[in-house]
């Protein structure tokens, strides 16, 4: 989120459908390998590692749009990741929890019920996931679009 990119952003035209299929191939895999991993015995600790690198990625990425733009970077930074959020950062925690208490396939032997509940929790997952990449491909542009137009980045 460089300034260059941030001020030619306000007059792109933008591909909805294109962007949806993007951000939900992007959005999809870190789902889906929580939901692989938790069924292996790696599963926890690269659920934690992963969790620990995204922190400190979003981390990074705000220090640097502060350093960048001031308290305006905080702003910039909240309205690239409204309101989609509201769904994913909820939705990766819960499913997160629930597959490292192995909720689903906590017994020695795999049955058959269990695979099907777990994988309808992972389906009903993807379709909440899908309803984040919705806000995020067809209403987030709008509001970062409105929100480098309220601001003014240079000052």
């Amino acid at each position: 989120m460089g300034e260059y990119f941030l001020l030619n952003f306000q007059h792109t035209q933008i591909n909805f459908s294109r962007l949806f299929i993007y951000v939900f191939k992007e959005r999809i895999k870190l789902f889906l390998l929580i939901g692989i991993l938790g069924i292996t015995n790696i599963g926890i600790p690269v659920i934690s590692l992963l969790f620990m690198w995204l922190g400190f990625s979003s981390g990074v990425l705000l220090s640097v749009a502060i350093l960048k733009f001031g308290l305006k970077g905080i702003l910039v930074c909240m309205g690239g990741i409204f309101p989609q959020f509201l769904i994913y950062i909820p939705v990766i925690l819960f499913y997160s929890d629930k597959i490292i208490d192995k909720r689903f396939l906590n017994k020695k032997t795999l049955r058959k019920q269990n695979i099907i509940e777990y994988i309808l929790f992972l389906v009903i997952g993807i379709i909440i996931i899908s309803i984040g990449v919705i806000l995020e491909s067809y209403i987030n542009p709008f509001i970062l679009k409105s929100l480098i137009n309220l601001i003014d980045l240079n000052g």
